[in-house]
């Protein structure tokens, strides 16, 4: 059956309209419930008026791509219609490139990724990549949780290698991760005030006691697999028991009855049928011994009939023998069981849990606090449970759960108007009435600081920011007594001649705001290509080294041994840097970095959160940071220069564009009269411009989400 490709256009087009109309509706339903449950309270709340559009658009950027609006990006919004702009902007940032990559951060501090843990890298790459697709939440922690093999072969193992393949230690993250609830203290004992207890938490961790953690002696590659008998036993050891048995795995949370099959559950099933009908309708895939079958066909050594068996079947018989699935990664029986309760439609914790720690990234606060312990106390039930029931209905969409938190109007609220009395900017900012001051995640301030400045690329032209730097180098000072003759060949030294051009040298300790990004992609290639590509390294290396002999063994004497003196001496090196995005950053940054001073946590233990408290460390980096100084200085190729640098000056436009490119917003009378001061006129005005602007990078406004 063929369709006119005019009707299929139109049917596409009515679909995503509808989608947009239902998610419109379900993010007033939200505010609905909201407003009736404020409307109950004994003293009536004072709800904050609705931000302005670029104040709205500033907020959704930081929030949804982790930076705030380039100017271009400023103007293009402003020239969408007033009605739709909004709604458009959230549907543009959705799909940007960076909306994988600012998530990726929110998830890796849930799930505590460490670059330097066994698979870190891997699993941080995994963990984009899905986010990138935008695969179902349930279907990625399902093989989170499940996953047995290498980092190299299956990413999603990163987790269970992040906690050292320690049963209880999976125990205590499952529950705090993916369902919101701290059991680790019930590892000890039964706390008096905890609904859980010690027994429950032995029986969690044992669906984790069979794995196994294995590292090959000869590749050095560590795996998880299945062993036999479980290391978790009770009663526990600290009691000295004279007998320990083995536990038997049992779920501690309970389950909705699955009879009643509530409205949510069906749209859910209703959504993965016509999934699942779609996918059966494309074309299938091919299997690896369709592959083989279609390759070339040429002859491979047999040491019994010399050049007859075929290379193919004889990959295909290695392939089969090896049953590498079967023997060296074996799969858990008990893990998959738990990874199907946990991600259960019946189980209201696992939702809930995504729920909350997504709406307190975007408001502030959750509906329950602290987000990974939910202990039954909640501010507006009704709503949480309502965007719960929509997140599993829309497949646990991560993006369509962003997008109806963002089509909210509470999300769209101001802050509490300041003259009202504290207690009454407390209670609108609890009840979601007025938003909650909250600052810039690490990365994204400093991926904000590099965008206000143009520092993503080189903004000046090569030799125009020429620095000379003096350093202290070694240098040859003639031949040590009794050793061989000059005349032999000595091996001849670098002239270290001063004024030398040269790229910066990197001093000693940390880089505190560098960055060099992962190449996620390169992180997720098959082991076969990764060993392959080592191998060619090695290889290289080898055959360095081999010349290397080679030229030794033609030059027997390398010459007289040589004394060195240090001296002083002069390097002009052209100062024109350009910073790179802190989002695909080996994580956790080092201790001393931007990221870390501005709140990254340490990732070592499930205790560790984002600290937002500001310090004396923050301001001083700030203040003194490489890249705030060279974001206010503006370079020759920068839009800025063309307004200060050359030709007729614009002063009034100039600070008006560095207010929209810092802070996206224009500036009232006050600040252009305070501005024009600053600025001045004349050559001293690009000098003047680059005090303006880092003043309002360091400005509170600026570190703030609006």
């Amino acid at each position: 059956m063929k369709f006119n490709p005019c009707f299929i256009r139109v049917l596409f087009t009515v679909s995503f309209l509808c989608a947009g109309l239902f998610a419109h509706a379900k993010s007033a339903k939200i505010d609905q419930l909201l407003a009736q449950q404020n409307s109950k309270a004994e003293k009536p709340i004072k709800k904050a008026e609705v931000i302005d559009d670029l104040t709205f658009l500033r907020r959704v950027s930081v929030d949804v791509i982790g930076r705030i609006p380039t100017y271009e990006e400023v103007k293009q919004f402003q020239k969408w219609p007033a009605k739709e702009r909004r709604s458009k902007l959230i549907d543009k940032l959705l799909v940007d490139p960076r909306y994988a990559d600012r998530w990726t951060v929110f998830f890796s501090d849930i799930l505590r990724i460490r670059s330097n843990a066994t698979g870190g890298n891997a699993f941080l790459a995994y963990l984009h990549k899905n986010l990138r697709e935008n695969r179902p939440w349930d279907v990625m922690s399902r093989e989170m949780l499940s996953a047995n093999g290498s980092s190299g072969k299956v990413p999603a193992v990163g987790l269970i290698l992040g906690e050292e393949v320690d049963a209880m230690a999976m125990a205590a993250a499952t529950s705090q991760m993916f369902l919101g609830v701290r059991m680790q203290c019930a590892q000890c004992h039964n706390h008096p005030f905890d609904v859980w207890k010690q027994k429950q938490f032995y029986e969690l961790a044992t669906y984790f006691g069979k794995t196994r953690r294995i590292e090959n002696q000869f590749s050095r590659r560590v795996y998880t697999t299945e062993g036999k008998d479980t290391t978790v036993l009770w009663p526990p050891e600290r009691r000295k028991p004279p007998t320990r048995n083995p536990v038997l795995p049992k779920f501690p949370f309970e389950l909705e009855d699955a009879s009643a099959s509530p409205e949510y559950v069906k749209r859910l099933e209703a959504k993965r049928e016509a999934e699942a009908l779609a996918a059966s309708g494309a074309e299938a895939g091919k299997s690896i011994d369709d592959l083989l079958d279609a390759a070339d066909t040429s002859a491979a050594f047999n040491k019994d009939k010399g050049f007859g068996l075929a290379v193919t079947k004889e990959a295909k018989a290695a392939t089969k023998a090896l049953d590498i699935e079967g023997d060296l990664y074996r799969q858990s029986q008990q893990r998959a069981e738990l990874a199907q309760k946990v991600t259960s439609p019946y189980n209201r914790y696992f939702a809930r849990n995504m729920v909350n720690r997504m709406w307190a990234e975007l408001m502030g606060h959750g509906f329950y606090e602290p987000v990974d312990d939910f202990q039954d106390i909640v501010v507006h039930r009704e709503a949480m449970d309502y965007l719960a029931d929509e997140f599993v209905a829309t497949g646990y969409d991560i993006k369509a759960l962003i997008k109806m938190i963002l089509l909210t109007d509470t999300y769209a609220l101001g802050h509490a108007d300041p003259s009202l009395p504290l207690a009454d900017q407390k209670a609108a900012v609890e009840n979601f009435a007025a938003a909650k001051s909250r600052r810039m995640v690490s990365e994204a301030l400093y991926d904000s600081i590099v965008v206000s400045g143009h520092l993503a690329e080189h903004k000046w032209s090569p030799g125009e920011n020429i620095k000379t730097y003096t350093e202290r180098v070694r240098v040859a000072d003639g031949v040590i007594e009794g050793s061989s003759s000059p005349a032999a060949n000595p091996t001849p030294q670098p002239n270290m001649a001063p004024n030398m051009m040269a790229k910066p040298m990197g001093g000693g300790g940390y880089d505190l705001e560098g960055q060099i990004a992962l190449n996620f992609d390169e992180l997720l290639k098959s082991e076969l290509q990764k060993d392959l590509a080592s191998m060619k390294m090695m290889s290289d290396a080898q055959l360095q080294r081999q010349q290397q002999m080679e030229q030794n063994m033609a030059r027997p004497n390398n010459g007289p041994r040589m004394k060195y003196k240090y001296i002083q001496v002069e390097r002009k090196v052209d100062d024109n840097p350009k910073f790179g995005s802190t989002m695909r950053m080996a994580t956790p940054a080092p201790p001393a970095h931007f990221l870390r001073v501005f709140g990254q946590p340490a990732r070592d233990s499930l205790a560790n959160f984002r600290e937002h408290n500001p310090s004396m460390r923050q301001q001083l980096m700030m203040l003194n940071g490489k890249a705030t100084h060279e974001a206010a200085r503006v370079g020759t190729l920068e839009p800025m220069y063309t307004l200060l640098g050359k030709g007729k000056q614009n002063i009034d436009k100039a600070i008006n564009l560095a207010y929209m490119e810092i802070l996206t917003r224009e500036p009232d009378s006050q600040e252009i009269k305070f501005a024009r001061e600053i600025v001045g006129t004349g050559k001293p005005a690009l000098d003047g411009m680059a005090d303006l602007r880092w003043a309002l990078l360091n400005s509170n406004e600026f570190r703030y989400i609006p």
